[in-house]
């Protein structure tokens, strides 16, 4: 299973940034929902807030984890998380499901970051001037 996801170019604060937003689909209490996560080589383990958490349908609870970012660092939580990459690959054949845990930060800030363990497990990485690939390991 292969697929691809734009580089995508805006501006922040007047400069050029580039951003690769990896769609996931998550199991939750509410079944199946998709949600884009923005990939983060920086970080370490797969993290949301307390919003995102909650429209996914992740679990409440969780054991308590120290958190670190370049923001500073406070108290998250993990949580399983059982999920699926984008359906729409380079065969048209949906992922298989992947079980893992994921930190739950405080706050509703939208956070949905896709850490980069959670992708080198399962992909090799690539990109050109405007795609990455995710090939298959």
């Amino acid at each position: 299973m292969s697929f691809t996801a734009p580089i995508r170019i805006s501006l922040r604060y007047g400069l050029e940034i580039a951003r690769v937003e990896v769609p996931l689909h998550v199991l939750g209490s509410f079944g199946e929902r998709v949600r884009a996560f923005q990939f983060d080589t920086g970080c370490g383990l797969t993290t949301l807030s307390e919003d995102v958490a909650a429209a996914l349908g992740l679990p409440s609870g969780g054991r308590p984890v120290n958190v670190f970012g370049a923001l500073g660092s406070g108290v998250g939580r993990l949580v399983p998380a059982t999920f699926r990459f984008s359906p729409d690959t380079l065969s048209g054949v949906p992922s298989d499901l992947i079980d893992s845990e994921w930190v739950v930060v405080a706050g509703r800030t939208k956070l949905a970051l896709l850490g980069f363990q959670e992708v080198h497990r399962h992909f090799t990485i690539g990109t050109d001037d405007d795609t990455t690939y995710f090939m298959s390991r």
